[in-house]
C-alpha cells in the first residue's frame, strides 16, 4: 500500500508541475459615447492577479481527476517601485485547497502551488533576484541572477484596466507558448513570478493556451508604501541547485517553476 501511494504521490507531481503563466482577456471599456480615461504614468503601485490553473490539462488517468479539481483559483499581489518588484500570494481566509482530494478515511490531503510565504523579489538594476520558498515547516532563501526570457514583441494593442497594453511572446521550457500583454504607461520591467523584461509591467500571461492565465483584478496606487518592495531575508541561504536536490527527494521530481500539487499524510 506504502508504494502504490508512493507511486501515486509522484504520478500527480510529475503530470502537474505546469511551467508558468497565462493570460485571461479583460478588457476595459468607457461608458457609451465618452473617451476611455487615459491614466498617467505609473512608476509604483500594487497589482492584484488571480491566478487561475488547469490542473486537468496533463492528467491521462481519468481516476486521477476524481482526486483534484479541474481548475484551481488564487490571488496574488505585485508591488513594484522604480527597478525593483516582489511577488507574493495572498493568503485566504480559510484555504478550500488544502481539504481537496481528502480521502473518506482522512490520511491525506492535496495541497495546491507553492508555500503561502512564497517571494520572488527581482531587481533589474542588478539584475538579480531573491527568492523565499517554503518547504515544510522551513523557508529557504535563493538568490541569482535575473534569467533573461526572448521576448518578440508582437503587432496590436488591447486595454486593460483602462492601460494600453502590447503583446509580446515567447516559449516555455517545454516549448509552450506564452503571450504577455504589457502596459508601457506603468513604468517597470517587472511581471508575476518569474516574469518580466519587457518595456511595460505585464498585465496578463498566458501560458500553454490557457493552461495557467494571470489575469488583473485591481491596479492600486493609493497609500502605497514603497518600503515594502525589499528582498525577503527570512531563511536559510542555499542555492538553487540545493533546493531543487531537496524537492526531488521529498516529492519524486524536480520543480518546473509552475504549479505543484503536494500530498500532506496527517
Amino acid at each position: 500500500m506504502y508504494t502504490k501511494n508512493k507511486n501515486m504521490q509522484k504520478f500527480l507531481l510529475a503530470a502537474l508541475l505546469l511551467p508558468a503563466l497565462q493570460i485571461a482577456k479583460v478588457q476595459a471599456q468607457a461608458p457609451a459615447g465618452q473617451p476611455a480615461a487615459v491614466p498617467s504614468a505609473l512608476k509604483e503601485g500594487k497589482i492584484i492577479y488571480e491566478k487561475k490553473v488547469n490542473l486537468h490539462r496533463r492528467l491521462t488517468d481519468e481516476s486521477m481527476k476524481t482526486m483534484v479539481p479541474e481548475f484551481n483559483t488564487s490571488k496574488s499581489e505585485l508591488d513594484f517601485s522604480a527597478d525593483e518588484s516582489i511577488y507574493n500570494n495572498i493568503k485566504e481566509d480559510e484555504d478550500i485547497r488544502d481539504k481537496a482530494g481528502q480521502e473518506n478515511n482522512g490520511n491525506f490531503v492535496m495541497r495546491f502551488g507553492g508555500g503561502a510565504d512564497d517571494q520572488t523579489y527581482k531587481n533589474y538594476t542588478t539584475e538579480r533576484t531573491t527568492q523565499q520558498k517554503e518547504l515544510g515547516p522551513k523557508k529557504y532563501l535563493i538568490e541569482d541572477s535575473l534569467k533573461k526570457q526572448n521576448w518578440k514583441l508582437e503587432e496590436g494593442t488591447k486595454m486593460i484596466k483602462g492601460y494600453t497594453c502590447k503583446m509580446a511572446t515567447t516559449k516555455g521550457r517545454d516549448g509552450g507558448g506564452i503571450i504577455a500583454w504589457y502596459a508601457e504607461d506603468i513604468q517597470s520591467s517587472t511581471g508575476p513570478e518569474i516574469f518580466g523584461g519587457l518595456p511595460g509591467l505585464i498585465l496578463e500571461l498566458n501560458l500553454n493556451d490557457a493552461e495557467i492565465v494571470f489575469t488583473t483584478l485591481d491596479i492600486v496606487t493609493k497609500d502605497f508604501d514603497k518600503k515594502i518592495v525589499a528582498a525577503p531575508t527570512n531563511g536559510k541561504k542555499i542555492t538553487r541547485k540545493e533546493f531543487d536536490k531537496m524537492m526531488e527527494d521529498q516529492f519524486g521530481v524536480k520543480p518546473g517553476g509552475g504549479t505543484t500539487i503536494r500530498i500532506i499524510r496527517n
